[in-house]
């Protein structure tokens, strides 16, 4: 009886399959380009390495790193692709295989006078340089990528960067916007800004989607007819629709196709508007995605973006995202934003010291000076973005 109990136990565990677990980790690293990239001493991807050491994920995935292309954006530059690879290198993660397409950021930029690009948005008349439609100084400049450990298969991936914006909603009445010049906007404007990205994926024999997006911001720079919160909220639907095969109106005459029903899926990224904002119309559409889906974090969502002030009263934004198919169960999530520990020293005099930062009072014009936590002022270097993650669970 003992033997036949033993064998029993013995062949039970023997069919027993341990859940499969993906852990995602999503980052965008602010305006990370070639000759970043290339720099052996720079502090921002020294910063990165620093906070990407301290989670163990399958599928990074990468919002704001240049496309690289010849001679961009400089003549000094020869690669084609490579930077996400370069990244790797540069974070230690060898065991990884990326996927990587341009986006159309950048592509109507026009070069400086000696005959580079211009490569900061702070340079003195670099806006007349910028791609008024996409945004952007050079070519590339804003695209997406993953990296995605070798555990995990990549049997296919596919870039949508090419349909317009009518053919996607012929509704939409461009005739009402203008571009970053003031110029009408082009009736041929596409709907994607940089591009969407389909990676199909499989662990355990298990087969699922990657989607990546990250969508134009749900704000104006100045420009009274913006065509940004519309773009923002079709660039929604399209992720909406693709994910689900539903969204406000009904998608006909294109020659994408959805995902098919019941297809699990991760899709992740900047997505550039507040799910809980009441005006910005791409929020309404997060809402909506939200019933149809998971997203990786209960109520109330944290901060993910709160650009690089170190003002009191900055800022403080929810922009980041992932959002799963029912397939799967969310273990655990967060936004990796250390406490700031912030200590006020005054503006009567300069103080200084290496976890000590500086910011103005618009009200007065003064210059106050503030200690911070060293961990928080190292994510503050990194990106004016916090990364988020999640592991999951294949239910």
């Amino acid at each position: 009886m003992k033997a036949i109990l033993f064998l029993s136990l013995l062949l039970m565990t023997s069919c027993m399959k341990e859940t499969t677990k993906i852990n995602i980790f999503h980052y965008n690293i602010k305006e990370l380009d070639s000759l970043k990239l290339r720099d052996p001493s720079n502090k921002q991807i020294a910063a990165v390495k620093e906070i990407v050491s301290k989670f163990e994920f399958d599928i990074f995935s990468v919002n704001e790193i240049q496309y690289d292309l010849p001679m961009v954006p400089n003549k000094s530059l020869t690669t084609t692709g490579q930077n996400i690879k370069i990244l790797a290198k540069n974070l230690g993660l060898s065991d990884f295989n990326a996927v990587f397409y341009p986006a159309n950021t950048g592509m109507k930029a026009s070069r400086g006078p000696h005959g580079n690009y211009v490569e900061d948005f702070k340079s003195k008349g670099a806006r007349q340089f910028a791609d008024p439609v996409n945004f952007g100084l050079f070519p590339g400049q804003y695209s997406t990528a993953a990296l995605i450990k070798n555990n995990i298969k990549i049997l296919d991936s596919k870039n949508i960067q090419t349909i317009e914006w009518k053919e996607f909603n012929p509704s939409i009445d461009l005739n009402k916007y203008t571009d970053g010049n003031g110029a009408p906007l082009p009736q041929s404007t596409k709907l994607f800004d940089k591009n969407f990205t389909d990676i199909i994926a499989e662990k355990d024999g298990f087969k699922f989607h990657i989607i990546l997006l990250h969508t134009v911001p749900a704000f104006h720079f100045g420009n009274k007819k913006s065509p940004n919160y519309d773009r923002n909220a079709d660039q929604l639907r399209f992720l909406e629709w693709y994910l689900t095969q539903e969204t406000s109106f009904k998608v006909e005459d294109i020659e994408i196709e959805p995902l098919a029903k019941d297809t699990p899926y991760i899709a992740i990224g900047d997505w550039n508007t507040e799910l809980l904002n009441k005006t910005n119309p791409g929020s309404a559409v997060l809402r909506s995605l939200k019933e149809k889906s998971q997203f990786w974090m209960k109520e109330p969502l944290p901060v993910s973006n709160e650009g690089h002030s170190f003002t009191p009263k900055r800022l403080k934004l929810q922009l980041d995202y992932i959002a799963v198919s029912n397939h799967f169960n969310v273990l655990d999530s967060g936004v990796y934003r250390p406490e700031e520990n912030r200590k006020e020293l005054g503006c009567d005099k300069v103080s200084s010291g290496d976890n000590i930062r500086s910011y103005t009072i618009k009200e007065s014009d003064k210059t106050c000076f503030a200690s911070f936590n060293e961990d928080f002022l190292t994510t503050k270097q990194a990106s004016d973005h916090f990364p988020v993650w999640a592991n999951l669970e294949v239910k």
